[in-house]
């Protein structure tokens, strides 16, 4: 919106993975607005021009349009560039990757365009796509748009308090494992039903065989990849539990971590996964100290049971597999791959409501050979905050702090340090009288939902 109310002409690239919700987003954006949208198809490009002829017949009130199909694409760019001299003109190129498919050379199509009109039209054009490599080759050093973009933007798939809302009418503890469960992807969450439990929303999507979300996973990587057995398998073995690079290698049948490295930097481009570093050596060019972890909470959950289970899933006994297999490892598989993400959220949640301090510049894991920390936040190269996050039946005892308050010795440490204790039971009534002192935070389901923490639409 703000690029839409400045002057001139301006050139915005949009991308997010595939089902993230970049379509609504441009949808909605265009609605009310002078506007012609163009979404990418498998169809001919003698089709997609006749289709725009149809379109900007409607928009601009051209009915000669109708009757008179474009020959090429800078008909189309002419009659654009026209009516934007009218009134301002926004241009959707929804997909553009499958639209240069279509219509091949396109983006040079649209570099040259853009290049003679850039400084003089009142428009606005937007390239949305999905395929990371295309829409980074598009903007990268020899692409045709370099240079050329006036803004960007990443969407990204709703954290776990947006997530929420979708399961709404789940406890909180409940809402914490749906996320697990689902993530934060706008087009699976609209497959959960309100009048379902967490068990019912599971076993009728995901465990489903038929169900979009049974098969969304694998989908995602035939449309992406070319070796995709390996893909998925390093997934699986992510998912599974195996961070370290060497472990990942082992674990996929690979010799060294050399054999798997482009394809463990391809999944993170994709936002498949994440490569971490303790959060100290965040700066370092070249940690030793790399894991890795599935990005996406719905790809954890699809790699870490539906794989395991698919044979017995396929012949129908799903209640089965959830009572047996999964709903009794589901809090431990939380407690590993999402309650401490969940609670990064929950902080970084707090410091934009402005209900904390703002402390510290970066939030994440820190370990060494030793010890390992749930949370670290770090200011100016100093740890500033420090928590432990505890998913388990009993409330968080003393013992804990003291624990956290020692692994933190030898770390450069500004005082005062913020402490943390996140606990899905709650607390022993020491903790509570501890943090009555003000520099320890105590965090619980019930916290995470708060409607303070609602943003501002």
């Amino acid at each position: 919106e703000r690029a839409w109310a400045a002057p001139g002409a301006e050139l915005i690239t949009v991308w997010g993975r595939r089902r993230v919700g970049k379509s609504a987003l441009l949808s909605r954006f265009a609605a009310g607005k002078h506007a012609i949208y163009i979404y990418g198809t498998r169809i001919s490009q003698r089709d997609l021009l006749s289709n725009m002829a149809t379109q900007m017949a409607r928009v601009f009130d051209m009915p000669s349009l109708r009757f008179a199909a474009f020959q090429s694409w800078d008909d189309v760019f002419d009659i654009l560039t026209q009516e934007s001299r009218k009134a301002r003109l926004l241009v959707v190129f929804d997909e553009f990757p499958y639209l240069c498919d279509v219509s091949q050379g396109l983006d040079t199509l649209v570099q040259r365009w853009w290049d003679r009109i850039h400084r003089t039209e009142n428009m606005m054009v937007v390239i949305a796509g999905s395929a990371f490599s295309a829409m980074r080759g598009l903007t990268g050093y020899t692409g045709a748009l370099h240079g050329r973009r006036t803004g960007q933007m990443d969407v990204e798939p709703f954290g776990y308090f947006d997530a929420a809302h979708f399961f709404a009418h789940l406890s909180p503890v409940d809402r914490v494992r749906a996320y697990a469960c689902f993530g934060g992807i706008p087009a699976y969450l609209n497959y959960v039903r309100d009048d379902w439990t967490l068990a019912e929303n599971v076993q009728q999507t995901i465990l489903t065989p038929g169900h979009v979300l049974y098969r969304e996973a694998e989908d995602l990587l035939r449309i992406e990849f070319h070796q995709e057995m390996l893909y998925a398998s390093i997934l699986r073995s992510i998912a599974s539990g195996e961070e370290r690079p060497s472990d990942i290698a082992r674990d996929v049948g690979k010799g060294g971590v050399n054999e798997i490295l482009e394809h463990l930097v391809r999944l993170q481009e994709l936002h498949f996964i994440r490569r971490d570093v303790p959060v100290t050596e965040f700066e370092r060019p070249r940690s030793r100290r790399v894991l890795y972890r599935v990005a996406d909470p719905y790809l954890r959950f699809w790699f870490r049971y539906v794989t395991r289970y698919q044979a017995i899933l396929q012949v129908g006994d799903i209640a089965a597999v959830w009572e047996r297999d999964i709903e009794p490892t589901l809090d431990e598989f939380v407690a590993r791959t999402t309650w401490e993400d969940v609670c990064i959220q929950y902080l970084w949640n707090l410091l934009a409501a402005r209900r904390i301090e703002p402390t510290f510049q970066r939030l994440g894991r820190w370990w060494d050979n030793q010890n390992e920390i749930d949370i670290v936040g770090t200011r100016d190269n100093h740890v500033t905050l420090a928590g432990e996050c505890k998913w388990t039946n009993a409330p968080v005892g003393m013992d804990v702090f003291h624990r956290l308050q020692t692994k933190t010795i030898g770390l450069e440490v500004r005082e005062p340090v913020q402490w943390v204790l996140a606990s899905r039971a709650g607390f022993e009534p020491e903790v509570r009288r501890r943090a009555e002192q003000g520099d320890l935070l105590l965090i619980e389901p019930d916290d995470l939902f708060a409607p303070e923490l609602e943003r501002p639409v």
